[in-house]
C-alpha cells in the first residue's frame, strides 16, 4: 500500500474519514483499526504513527469536531450595535458549521457512540457544547440595556435550541443536511422568538 506521497493533512483527514464511517457502522467497542487502515488505504504503520489507539483516534475527532465550531467563540457582543444583527451573525457562525456534511456525519458517530458509552459521553459534552458562547451575547446585551434578561444561561440555552431543533436533531436521524434556504428561515425565526421574548422594551 503506498500511502508515503500523500501529504500529512490529506493522510490525517482520510484516516478520521474512515474511523467516522468504522465507528458507525460497528460501534467503539467493535470497531477494528485492521479496517480503518483499509477503509482509509493507508497504511497500519501510518494509521499508528498518527493515531496510536481507537481511544485517541476517538478523542481526535470530538476535538475536530468541536474546533469547526471555533468561529462561534470568536464572536463577542459589541455595544452600540443593533443587537438583530449581532444575533443573526451569531446563530450564522453555529448555523454554517451544520450545513457540512463532514460534520453532521461526525456528530451523529459522536452521539450514537456516547448513547453506549456515559464516560465517553461526559468528555465529549464538554468540548462540543457551545451554549456558553451563546449565554455570554445574551447576558453582555442584557448588562447593556439591548435585552432584558434575568436569567441568560436559560436564555442562551433557549436560543441555541431553536437552531438545533430544526437543524441539528433531525438532520442526526435523516443524515441529511439544511438548505441555506431554509438555514436561513430558522435563524430569522429563531432571533425573532429571542428579540420578542428578551427584547427592551422602549419607552416613549
Amino acid at each position: 500500500m503506498s500511502d508515503y506521497c500523500a501529504p500529512k493533512a490529506s493522510k490525517q483527514a482520510q484516516i478520521i474519514e474512515a474511523a467516522v464511517a468504522e465507528f458507525q457502522e460497528k460501534g467503539f467497542a467493535a470497531a477494528s483499526m485492521d479496517r480503518i487502515s483499509a477503509r482509509a488505504e493507508v497504511s497500519k504503520r501510518t494509521l499508528y504513527k498518527y493515531f496510536e489507539s481507537k481511544e485517541n483516534l476517538f478523542r481526535s475527532i470530538v476535538i475536530k469536531l468541536s474546533n469547526r465550531f471555533a468561529a462561534v467563540h470568536d464572536i463577542r457582543y459589541q455595544p452600540g450595535r443593533d443587537i438583530r444583527e449581532q444575533l443573526t451573525e451569531l446563530a450564522w457562525a453555529e448555523g454554517r458549521v451544520l450545513m457540512m456534511p463532514e460534520v453532521i456525519a461526525m456528530a451523529r458517530m459522536v452521539i450514537s457512540e456516547t448513547l453506549r458509552n456515559p464516560e465517553m459521553a461526559a468528555a465529549a459534552q464538554g468540548k462540543l457544547d457551545k451554549t456558553p458562547a451563546f449565554v455570554s451575547m445574551l447576558k453582555d446585551a442584557a448588562d447593556d440595556g439591548q435585552l432584558q434578561i434575568d436569567d441568560p444561561e436559560r436564555a442562551g440555552q433557549e436560543f441555541i435550541g431553536l437552531i438545533k431543533a430544526k437543524a441539528f436533531w433531525p438532520m442526526m436521524f435523516s443524515g441529511g443536511i439544511l438548505s441555506k434556504q431554509d438555514m436561513t428561515t430558522t435563524i430569522e425565526s429563531s432571533v425573532n422568538l429571542i428579540l420578542s421574548r428578551y427584547g427592551a422594551q422602549v419607552s416613549d
